[in-house]
């Protein structure tokens, strides 16, 4: 039988197609190994990946024409600044029992656009709530489930870290200074030094002793203490979502120990604490009131530094949470 040979072209034309395709899936390999050196290189003296590798989890959550955005608490119109700086809105007692829908929710001044189908959907879950309520929870991302692990701007004040909102893998508070803790090694961010020094010698004038003895935790020391206590969530944070690790939160020893009067009615030291720390910028963090908003047990000894001002204002307006705050007030947020 006679054999028809292929014209020798056509050979000819499927290994260029081959070579053409190799040499895209080099240029592809040396592109993807400049990033992963890049990236390795970035992370090991920084602790945080290059922008151009980071993987948003909620819209507006990293960054925005290379600047970092404030976790999207989001927008607020600018009527809604002024209006609250020139203290023209009240709506604790105005607008608190307004019906469910869409215009009553954006009638508050906290109102955000882009959250407008999630307040229907967590208003519908929970009828009950006001609709002030359900604005204000949803802007905290109190509708997301907990480690939701959205990455935060670690810049601003206050700083929100709670089971939903953690901080960077590898962060760090960028200084760190010694604080008055007996004979412990405790660090702290300045300004929270600075203002627990103030609040210490308040209480040694009113006959009160306070120490810290819990400070600065690194992750690798907030997730030991995790395990140890079982891995039970709303006892021990998680590593990356715990207070400790900004450098801003102190836990508290008086007179008998924790401020908890020893699972008893709270100490006196616990009382004069709860009542002045605002004074000094503190707030207590995790009370009895705002275990179900924050996620975690009462801690009375727990104090978390938010600024003179900012704790003011929680007291003054009578807020139940530093999760409430950022929600109603999210231009406040200082860098």
């Amino acid at each position: 039988m006679r054999q028809t040979r292929r014209p020798p072209g056509r050979r000819v034309h499927r290994r260029r197609r081959r070579n053409i395709g190799s040499g895209f899936f080099i240029f592809f390999m040396f592109l993807f190994s400049i990033v992963a050196i890049t990236s390795v290189a970035v992370f090991m003296n920084t602790g945080r990946l290059p922008e151009f590798v980071a993987i948003p989890v909620l819209a507006d959550v990293f960054t925005e024409n290379n600047e970092e955005v404030v976790p999207v608490w989001g927008q607020v119109t600018d009527n809604a600044v002024e209006e609250n700086e020139a203290g023209e809105t009240d709506t604790n007692t105005n607008l608190a029992n307004i019906s469910p829908g869409q215009e009553a929710f954006s009638v508050f001044p906290f109102y955000i656009a882009e959250n407008a189908q999630a307040y229907t959907e967590f208003q519908m879950q929970n009828p009950q709530m006001s609709a002030e309520t359900v604005v204000w929870k949803v802007n905290a991302f109190l509708h997301l489930p907990h480690y939701s692990y959205i990455i935060i701007n670690y810049d601003v004040n206050p700083l929100l870290v709670n089971p939903v909102f953690r901080l960077p893998y590898g962060f760090t508070p960028a200084v760190l200074l010694p604080v008055y803790a007996g004979n412990m090694e405790l660090l702290a961010t300045p300004a929270t030094i600075d203002a627990f020094q103030r609040m210490r010698l308040s209480a040694q004038g009113n006959g009160l002793d306070l120490a810290v003895v819990s400070a600065y935790r690194p992750a690798t020391r907030q997730a030991y203490l995790f395990d140890r206590q079982g891995r039970v969530d709303g006892v021990v944070a998680r590593p990356y979502h715990s207070e400790h690790q900004t450098g801003r939160a102190l836990d508290l020893w008086g007179p008998g120990g924790l401020l908890d009067g020893g699972g008893g009615p709270p100490s006196p030291t616990g009382i004069w604490v709860r009542e002045n720390a605002h004074n000094y910028g503190f707030i207590v963090r995790y009370t009895e009131e705002n275990t179900h908003i924050t996620g975690f047990i009462h801690e009375p000894w727990h104090i978390t530094y938010v600024s003179y001002e900012i704790a003011q204002h929680i007291i003054n307006n009578n807020l139940s949470s530093l999760e409430e705050f950022v929600a109603r007030y999210p231009w406040w947020a200082l860098p």
